[in-house]
């Protein structure tokens, strides 16, 4: 070990010297013999391992926020799906309403969502177009579309008998054609839990029990999927 003079800039040579004696410089200089310390490394992995220690907590925190976020943040793009589908079988039923009212036939509509659908939807309580192989099946008198249960395979079929209480009698025509109204009802289940995430759209203007005007052509839900 060296340690260099204060006075001459001289390096000293302490090899072997007892720490605190004292070692006299070329230059005259006395210069004791330092106390063995931590070194330069030793320092420099204290002070990493401590930075470490106390971002931990940190990542923690971090990921508590943003993993719960990112799940909704998921699920919200899968409700975009039905909320575009039913606006989409909005426009459909206007364009193609006549004298004679609206129709739960779909293809009589031309609405068919495309495939690699999360949600079922209903028009009518009739016939559904089956998904779960590589050609639907059943398209002709479809009142409803089934889940496509082909490309996901890890998705569960949805009927009508699973949506909550009320929701059902809500499909379909209501009133007397041509002075009718028609409503569509979309479920998909989101998650692993058994809650449906459930949506609909109707020709006519609606109330909540709560007092909330719905207007035709406005997307309401009934049930949310997502993560609060």
């Amino acid at each position: 070990m060296t340690v260099k003079c204060p006075k001459c800039g001289s390096q000293i040579n302490m090899t072997g010297r007892k720490p605190g004696s004292s070692v006299e410089c070329q230059c005259g200089n006395v210069v004791a013999v330092p106390k063995p310390g931590m070194s330069r490394r030793t320092l420099y992995v204290l002070v990493a391992l401590g930075l470490v220690g106390l971002s931990c907590p940190c990542i923690g925190v971090m990921a508590a926020i943003a993993i719960p976020n990112f799940i909704r943040f998921q699920g919200r793009a899968k409700q975009a799906e039905c909320q575009a589908n039913l606006k989409a079988f909005f426009v459909a039923q206007r364009s193609s309403s006549s004298g004679e009212g609206y129709v739960p036939q779909l293809s009589k509509v031309q609405f068919s969502p495309e495939r690699g659908n999360r949600y079922a939807y209903f028009a009518g309580l009739g016939p559904m177009e089956d998904r779960s192989g590589p050609q639907a099946r059943g398209t002709e008198e479809a009142q409803s579309i089934g889940v496509d249960t082909f490309r996901y395979p890890e998705q569960h079929p949805v009927t009508s008998d699973m949506l909550p209480p009320g929701v059902a009698n809500l499909i379909g025509i209501s009133g007397e054609c041509p002075d009718c109204d028609i409503t569509m009802v979309c479920a998909g289940n989101l998650d692993t839990d058994p809650t449906l995430d459930v949506w609909s759209i109707s020709t006519a203007e609606r109330t909540t029990e709560d007092g909330t005007t719905i207007l035709p052509g406005e997307p309401f839900q009934h049930e949310n999927d997502v993560m609060n």
